[in-house]
């Protein structure tokens, strides 16, 4: 999608001229010529750039910046020519550069691109760190999860060894890939993830190594890869497994050099960091049947961390779940301070097909349905029919099983008692059982017609 620009300028022949210029370069463009026209545009819509001028006919363009709210689109001021003072308090409330008259076109659409390469990459950092945001680390109490630590505490002092994390699904790679990085030292260096599997097979090198201006048809302005990004820091390639084989070649020249090419570039980049890979698969199985290079993989795996399922480390429960309670009570601003014991000892009892993913979802639903300052048993909705370290141990919690005497259920019956179970334990309030049940409102709302429960 080609980005908008918005031209604030009561000079109707740069306007007209700006507008032909930008939309020969595939820029959507609009121009206007005052502040009031300015503000009506921005009511229906946000532009990606705004070219402001500083003198205008109903205003001050820097009055305009200064009121303009935060999180709108890029500014670029423009002033008149050798006016430092205006450029610099430009700035300082919030325009991201500036532009002296006369401008020059071939220099507004250089500095068009600049700022548009700029603030996607910070836009893309921003999505990455957040997306890998959550509750921190905590101590483990178990041995085995205590090993992992220092065995990471141990290559952490080297820091662009690769590292390969293997375990189930869900067992919480990201966050020791996570808390590598910070020990390396890398707290204010980029960490920037990217799923393999979340990608087209068309799109993984661009994301990777970037691309440059006319690579392929949409590349209407060069972009920086993953690798470019994270250089200095961390890249974390999740399901590394699912890397197309072209890629994986490409991937390994930048183990071995620490070099590579943007696609359709012809200068090699250098750079320095680290590569943390992670599956949940069997390497082994894949390189005997050529569905992964047998180089990259001990490329890869020049140091490895396993990490043990949870039913594997039962005592690290505890510490997880109430680590999960405070994230999510700060979150949702809900005043729970902790979960009661006999609550703990029911996730204790619990097998955890789902590892740590599935014990962040039955906290964060459990953070939900409390109203008090404690998550207790009644909090706690496990699903049914999944294996369990102790059957007796899930006495209490909501379960959906068998009826009286093993006779199944049918699934209707099944929903219709989850679901006024659910809307029992949120005293009603539809809107939160929607929530609970990992629902939209409209679909609960479908559910209970359907039942005639509305």
């Amino acid at each position: 999608m080609s980005a908008s620009i918005l031209i604030v300028d009561d000079e109707r022949g740069f306007r007209v001229l700006a507008e032909e210029a930008l939309v020969a370069e595939g820029f959507v463009v609009e121009a206007v010529g005052t502040l009031s026209q300015a503000r009506s545009r921005l009511e229906r819509a946000t532009p990606d750039v705004v070219i402001l001028d500083r003198r205008l006919p109903d205003g001050d363009g820097l009055d305009f910046l200064r009121a303009s709210p935060p999180g709108g689109p890029v500014v670029l001021m423009v002033t008149a020519y050798g006016d430092v003072e205006n450029a610099v308090e430009a700035l300082r409330v919030g325009a991201w550069d500036y532009l002296t008259k006369p401008i020059q076109l071939t220099d507004l659409v250089i500095k068009l691109r600049k700022v548009l390469e700029t603030r996607g990459l910070r836009d893309r950092l921003a999505l990455a760190r957040s997306s890998a945001a959550g509750p921190p680390m905590v101590p483990p109490s178990s041995q085995s999860m205590r090993e992992v630590i220092d065995r990471l505490r141990v290559v952490a002092s080297s820091p662009h060894t690769p590292v390969l994390i293997t375990g189930p699904s869900g067992v919480g790679k990201q966050y020791v890939a996570e808390l590598l990085h910070a020990e390396s030292g890398g707290a204010d260096e980029p960490f920037v993830d990217l799923n393999c599997a979340a990608l087209p097979d068309e799109l993984v090198e661009s994301e990777l190594f970037g691309h440059e201006r006319g690579a392929f048809t949409d590349a209407r302005s060069t972009r920086r890869g993953m690798i470019e990004l994270a250089n200095g820091g961390t890249l974390f390639l999740d399901e590394i497994t699912t890397l197309p084989l072209r890629s994986q070649a490409k991937l390994l020249k930048v183990l071995d050099s620490m070099r590579f090419r943007r696609v359709g570039g012809e200068r090699e980049i250098e750079v320095r960091l680290r590569v943390v890979a992670a599956t949940n698969q069997d390497f082994g199985e894949l390189v005997r049947s050529g569905m992964f290079r047998e180089d990259l993989f001990h490329r890869l795996a020049v140091f490895q961390l396993p990490i043990p399922a949870l039913a594997e480390r039962p005592e690290d429960v505890p510490a997880l779940a109430n680590a999960f309670v405070r994230h999510f009570a700060a979150r949702l601003n809900k005043p729970i301070r902790s979960i009661a014991d006999d609550a703990l000892a029911l996730l204790a009892g619990y097998a955890f097909p789902g590892n740590v993913r599935e014990l962040r979802n039955i906290v964060e639903r459990a953070v939900i349905l409390t109203q008090g300052t404690e998550i207790g048993v009644r909090d706690l909705i496990l699903p049914s029919g999944l294996p369990s370290r102790d059957a007796a141990g899930t006495a209490g919690a909501f379960i959906l099983g068998p009826a009286p005497g093993g006779t199944l259920q049918p699934l209707e019956e099944v929903e219709r008692r989850y679901v006024a179970w659910a809307l029992e334990r949120c005293e009603g309030r539809r809107v939160a059982a929607a929530a609970a049940l990992g629902i939209s409102y409209p679909t609960l709302l479908k559910r209970l017609r359907e039942r005639g429960a509305e």
